[in-house]
Formats: structure tokens, sequence, C-alpha cells
């Protein structure tokens, strides 16, 4: 069936089928993982690319992990080249440079046969509840922040790197659930392997190579249209105020509209920080790439072609392209700002499918041990208020721009040893406007523990409300209480027995002015 241009509705057919071959790979991380993480809240993707890298087409995953053509591959490529690599090879790293920006972030990518040949790239990439470092201080250097992982072999002629993974038990608190994880990344890749083979072999192609570039050449000009017609010719400014380690910074955006082409800059944004506010360039483009397809092609499927019209530059050395070693562990508290400053540039120009300041949502860690002595360590996230649209009042206690999921509550008090006091919406907490913003939540939980648990709420603006759109008001802002006292944000904080931990998630930012 190999051929240089496809019907509409051949095109159509395959490209569906190619999204099932990924979601079946998906679907085997989300079945053999351990992590709540990875399990209720969906921090994991499934990636098949192309020969060279190039992204073909991703699970439905959280956005994060979708949102951007991943360089993982290329980079990988230039350090074993396509022609040493056989079938039973995997290789990993978790380079926040490459990945998606901290080192609990881990990709493993296996090289893709068929018939003898090479025809592309499996990418499964999860957020690993642990990966050692240190948990009751903010680290100054990425050294401080856990096991970094240099590209190698996790496996070979589909035998495990035994090495490797006796390195890995030895600097997590956690073993058996992180090599559990890993495991679940490699039978994502074997899934993806068999499922590619069966697509060609019933399809009667040879590789992927002219079906991509049908995919990616069509995905291009779409968006290229959709830029022409939303965005006029011209340049647009754009802000917003996150909350540092000691001081405020500033994500500038400049985006510069010439001919469906976007070129998105983030020149004049606040220095590399100390701490791990830092977002590596490979964040920052996700979520600058991720925001302006959900305001001009939203059911458009993500790949290489989707993003080509979109360039994203940020200078070097500002925390959000920061230089190595910089810490990088909490860049979402900097990187899920990105939109805000986006569609404020653009607010002027589109008058659909904008949306106010959203609350955003805490990352929360915990980790300790039961009473056993058995370590635990995970994560999960509490959801602000998502920001008036345009149109519809914002959402209660939904995140955006991440889409990650909530943990059930049994499923946390199951995992560790907490007890949830409470879980409910801050009423009023929404800004006000034509259109009103989502609420926050309350969220109370309780230590059980007889050993003291670590817990780091991470979120980046609690302090600062998120901002209303076209006269719409501020929606009201979080905090961080233990036993009632105020605790800074990003605060790795050490739980008693009896000790109570509240999070207050922001509500979001109204749409226009009040109703009638």
């Amino acid at each position: 069936m190999n051929q240089t241009s496809y019907s509409a509705v051949d095109l159509e057919v395959l490209w569906s089928r190619l999204i099932t071959v990924v979601d079946e790979a998906a679907w085997a991380i989300l079945r053999t993982s351990m992590s709540k993480v990875v399990v209720e809240a969906r921090d994991f993707g499934a990636l098949l690319l192309g020969r060279q890298g190039q992204l073909l087409v991703p699970d439905a995953g959280v956005a994060a992990k979708i949102g951007t053509n991943s360089i993982a591959v290329r980079e990988l490529l230039k350090l074993f080249p396509a022609d040493s690599l056989a079938p039973g090879d995997m290789l990993i790293t978790n380079n926040p440079w490459w990945i998606l920006g901290h080192l609990n972030d881990v990709a493993v990518v296996a090289p893709l046969f068929h018939a003898g040949k090479l025809v592309g790239f499996a990418e499964c990439m999860a957020h690993m509840s642990d990966i050692g470092g240190c948990l009751s201080a903010s680290p100054r250097e990425i050294y401080e922040e856990g096991f970094i992982i240099p590209p190698l072999k996790v496996m070979e002629a589909g035998r495990e790197n035994q090495t490797f993974f006796a390195l890995l038990r030895a600097n997590v608190r956690v073993p058996q659930q992180i090599q559990s994880d890993l495991r679940a990344l490699i039978s994502g890749c074997e899934v993806m392997q068999r499922e590619i083979g069966r697509f060609l072999a019933d399809t009667g192609m040879a590789d992927l190579e002219q079906l991509g570039e049908a995919i990616c050449r069509h995905s291009e000009q779409t968006m290229r249209n959709a830029i022409r017609k939303a965005i006029p010719d011209g340049r647009y400014h754009g802000a917003t105020t996150i909350e540092g380690s000691s001081v405020p910074l500033t994500i500038n955006v400049t985006i510069t509209a010439s001919d469906g082409v976007l070129d998105i800059d983030f020149a004049g944004s606040s220095p590399q920080q100390t701490t791990g506010i830092n977002c590596t360039m490979v964040y920052t483009h996700v979520w600058a790439v991720y925001i302006i397809k959900c305001l001009l092609c939203p059911a458009l499927p993500n790949n290489e072609g989707t993003f080509t019209p979109i360039q994203v530059r940020a200078p070097e050395g500002c925390f959000l392209n920061p230089v190595f070693p910089a810490p990088v562990r909490l860049k979402s508290s900097s990187g899920h700002f990105i939109p805000d400053a986006i569609i404020e540039a653009l607010q002027e120009v589109l008058q659909e499918g904008l949306l106010a300041e959203s609350g955003n949502k805490f990352a929360v860690l915990m980790s300790g041990r039961h009473a056993s002595g058995r370590p635990f360590s995970e994560s999960m996230f509490i959801m602000g208020g998502m920001g008036a649209r345009s149109g519809k009042d914002g959402l209660d206690c939904l995140s955006f721009p991440a889409n990650s999921s909530n943990m059930p509550v049994e499923v946390l008090e199951a995992t560790v040893p907490v007890r949830v006091l409470s879980k409910e919406i801050r009423r009023g907490s929404g800004g006000e406007g034509q259109y009103r913003g989502g609420c926050g939540q309350e969220f109370r939980f309780e230590s059980v523990s007889d050993a003291p648990m670590i817990v780091r709420a991470s979120h980046g603006k609690l302090g600062i409300a998120p901002k209303g759109l076209r006269g719409g008001g501020d929606g009201g802002t979080g905090a961080i209480l233990k036993n009632g006292q105020s605790i800074a944000d990003k605060t790795p904080v050490t739980l008693q027995r009896g000790d109570v931990m509240s999070l207050i998630t922001p509500g979001s930012g109204g749409m226009g002015g009040q109703k009638d």
C-alpha cells in the first residue's frame, strides 16, 4: 500500500489505526505500573516516532507528555547511531534538557523493526514517584535532586541491564516500585513493537516513511492555515508574574506572526534561579506550543507537523532556559504559567477559545515509612479552579494547562499513612465577571504515621491572584497550612502523627464585565 499520496479516507483510517497502536502501548504501561502517580494521575506518555526521531503519533495522555515533539530520540541517536541498534535493544535516560524538565521524568526508547528494517522508534516515559536526592531541603544544583541516568542501554538484545538496575535500586527509596514502573515503560515499548509489526503486515507497507510524511504534511498545513486565519501578521506582547523563592519572577513573551508562522520569544523573562523553579527549554517549548494548539487547532492530533510552524525561543540563562547544572525539580511551578502570558499576548486578536488565568494545581510529594518499616513515596495533584472561558463559566477544581487526574481519597489512604479530613470546594474563590472563574478547593489531611513523613507541596502562584481577563475579577489566592500555621510554597515539611496539613488551591479569574 506504499504510495506517494493518500485519499482523505485512507489517511484518516491509517492515522486512526496508528493512534490505536500507541494507545495499546499506553494501556500496557497503565496496567503494569505500581506508582499511583502513573496509575491514578496518568502522568505518563507513549510516542511513536519516525526513523529520524520526528514525532508521528502520541497517546492521549497528559498534556506535558504529548504536547511537543520530543528531542530525546534525536539526542540519543547522536550517541547510539541507528545502525548500531538491534531488535531487543532499548535506551534510557532522564536528562531534563532532553525529556520533560526534571529527573523524575524517565524515558525508555526502543528502535522498532519490521522485516529486519528499522522503521521508527517507540518512546515511553513516566514520572517516577521517587528518583532519590534530597527531600528535606531545597537543592541548589541538579546533582542534589536525584539519580541522574546517563544515556545507556537498559535492554540489550532483549536482556535487562543488570548493572543499571542495581545502581537504580541503590539510589531510590522505593526500589521495587520504581523498577516496576521502568519495566512498565519497557512493556509499553514491546507492545508498540508488536503492534507496529501487525500494522505494517496488514497494510503491506514496508515502513512508515510515506505515511508519516503525509500525516505531518497535513498537520503542518492545517496549523499554518489556522495561524493565518486567527492571528494577523504583527507583534504581540504578554506577561505574567509567578512567585520565586525570594522575589517574584516574570514570564515575558513576544509573539511575532508572519504568514502562518509564529515566533514565540521569552526574552525579558527573569534570570535563572538558584532553586528548582527553573524550567528547561524542552518544557518551556511544551507549554508554548500546547496552548497555541488549544487556541487554534484543538482537534488536530499532535505530531511533528502540528508544531513545525511554531518556533519557541528563550535566552540561555533565564529561568525558562537554564544552564546545566541548574536545579529544575519544581519546573511545573514555572512552566504551568507559560500559557497565561501567551493568552494575554493574544487576547486582543482572538475572540474565541480564551480563558482567564487558572488556579492550577498543587504537586504534592509524600515520603516516609509505614509502621512495618516499609518505605513509601507517592505523588498526587490537588486541583485549583479553571479560568472562565469565552462564553462559559470556569470549572471548579479542574487543572489547566496540565490535565492530570485526581487521586481518589480511598486510594491515597490505602497507599500512604494519612487520613483525609475534608475535601471541599472553596465557594466564592472564582473571580467575578460576565462569566465566573472556577473555584479552588481546600484539602485537609492528618498524618497517622508513627514515623515522621516529609510532605512537599509545590504550586508557584499562591499569593499572586489568578488574573481575570477582559474586565473579569481576579480569583482567590491559595495557601499551605500546618496545624493552622502558614507554610511557604514549595517548602518540605515534616509531619508527625496527628499533624494536620491544609492545601488551599487558588480559584481562577473571571471573564468580561459584571453580569447584569
